[in-house]
């Protein structure tokens, strides 16, 4: 997310990228702060972008992870309890 702007010194065109608060000029090499509305933009763009990190995050750790959990204790329990019918089976042939 590049964004041109005129050095107040000089006249010339800059590029701020979206880093820092300042951008040295190609052109006179003095330190310039690009509009404020581009550092706000960029500023938002970052955090929005990290904000999206943390709410899947956050539905995965929430939501998902224990559906998992719970869906794999249901499999054990499944199993356990085929593996109680087999037992009780086997228990009937050798008891008697």
């Amino acid at each position: 997310m590049a964004s041109r702007f005129k050095c107040p010194n000089c006249g010339a065109p800059n590029t701020y990228k979206g880093e820092g608060d300042t951008v040295q000029c190609k052109y006179c090499g003095s330190e310039v702060r690009p509009p404020e509305e581009m550092v706000t933009k960029a500023t938002v763009e970052r955090v929005s972008s990290k904000a999206k990190v943390w709410i899947i995050l956050f539905i995965v750790v929430v939501f998902v992870l224990p559906t998992c959990i719970g869906f794999g204790g249901t499999l054990i329990g499944i199993a356990a309890s085929i593996l109680g019918v087999l037992a009780s089976i086997f228990a009937s042939f050798i008891g008697g």
